[in-house]
C-alpha cells in the first residue's frame, strides 16, 4: 500500500512598487498578511529623523523663583539665630537647592533627548506604523527611566554622605555648637512629638537617628534665645520657649537638612499671594527684586 500527501508548493512573485506611500502600504499589507516582503535600502536611521519630543518642566523652574536676585533676597547674616523650623533659617539655602534641582533636571533631560536623537533604527523590512510606534515608545520609556534613575541616585548618594559623615549643617538645623567655658559642645538636634510637654527621650528623636521635617513657620521672637530653644524642635508647646507663631509657609519645611525639606516641599505658598506677601514682610530684600 502507498500512502501519498498532497504537497503544496507556495509560489512567490515580486513586484516593484515605485512611490510607496504609508496607506498602499497598509493596503498591501491587509491583502498578503506576513507574505509581504518589503525590503529597506537603507537598514538604518537616526531617529532624530522622525521623532519629536516635547518636554514640559515644572513652571517654577522658569519662573523668577529661582533667580539668583531673588534667591539673594532670602540671604540673611544671622540666619541661624532663630529657631529651627523657622523658615528664615534655611529659606536662603532652599531656593538655591530648588535652582539647583531645576538646572540638574534640565541637564539630564537634555542629555537624554541628545540619546534619542543618536539612536538608530535598525530594520531589513519595511515594518507598519504600529510597530514603528511601539519601538519608539519603548525607547522613550527606557530613556526616562534612566534619567529618573540618574537624579534620585545622585540626591541619594548626597543624603547618604551627609547623613553617614554626620556632617554639621551651618544653620544648626542638625546640630548645635556650644562655645563657652573654654570648651565646645556639639548637640544633635531632637524632633519633638506635637503636644509634649515634657522633654524626655521617650518623646524626643534626634537628626542623628532619623531625618525629620515638619512645616516652616515664622516666630514671634528675638534673637536672643538660649541653646536649649534650638535643641529641640518644634517649638509648638513652648517646653524650652515662649515662641508664638506668627505666620505659616504654605507646602515648605524646616527639618534636619534643607535639602530634605525641599524635596519634600509642595511650593504651595509661591502661588498664592497672600503666602508671597507674608515672605515680602519677612525678607525686606525682596522688595528690592526686579520682576519684569
Amino acid at each position: 500500500m502507498a500512502l501519498r500527501f498532497p504537497f503544496h508548493y507556495p509560489t512567490s512573485r515580486t513586484v516593484t512598487i515605485s512611490n510607496l506611500t504609508p496607506s498602499l502600504f497598509d493596503q498591501l499589507h491587509r491583502e498578503y498578511g506576513e507574505t509581504l516582503s518589503c525590503p529597506c535600502s537603507t537598514i538604518t536611521i537616526p531617529y532624530s529623523t522622525f521623532v519629536t519630543n516635547m518636554v514640559s518642566f515644572h513652571p517654577v523652574c522658569s519662573s523668577i523663583f529661582v533667580s539668583r536676585e531673588w534667591i539673594e533676597g532670602f540671604y540673611l547674616p544671622a540666619a541661624n539665630a532663630y529657631l529651627l523650623d523657622d523658615f528664615r533659617v534655611t529659606a536662603f539655602s532652599q531656593f538655591e537647592l530648588l535652582a539647583a534641582l531645576c538646572s540638574i533636571s534640565n541637564d539630564t533631560v537634555s542629555k537624554a533627548l541628545l540619546d534619542i536623537q543618536n539612536n538608530q533604527l535598525v530594520t531589513v523590512e519595511l515594518l507598519e506604523e504600529e510597530d514603528i510606534q511601539s519601538q519608539v515608545e519603548a525607547m522613550v520609556k527606557l530613556a526616562q527611566t534612566t534619567a529618573y534613575v540618574q537624579v534620585t541616585s545622585f540626591l541619594q548618594l548626597v543624603q547618604m554622605m551627609y547623613r553617614s559623615n554626620t556632617l554639621v549643617s551651618a544653620f544648626g538645623t542638625n546640630a548645635v555648637v556650644q562655645i563657652g567655658s573654654g570648651r565646645v559642645l556639639i548637640y544633635s538636634t531632637n524632633y519633638v512629638y506635637p503636644y509634649i510637654v515634657v522633654i524626655d527621650s521617650l518623646y524626643a528623636l534626634s537628626c542623628a537617628e532619623k531625618n525629620m521635617k515638619t512645616p516652616a513657620v515664622f516666630y514671634a521672637q528675638p534673637l536672643d534665645t538660649s541653646v536649649g530653644d534650638h535643641i529641640y524642635w518644634p517649638n509648638y508647646h513652648g517646653a524650652y520657649s515662649n515662641s508664638i507663631i506668627s505666620a505659616s509657609v504654605d507646602g515648605f519645611f524646616g527639618g534636619c537638612f534643607p535639602l530634605d525639606s525641599v524635596l519634600n516641599s509642595t511650593l504651595d505658598c509661591l502661588y498664592n499671594f497672600q503666602c508671597l506677601e507674608i515672605l515680602f514682610d519677612y525678607f525686606p530684600a525682596l522688595n528690592q527684586v526686579q520682576y519684569i
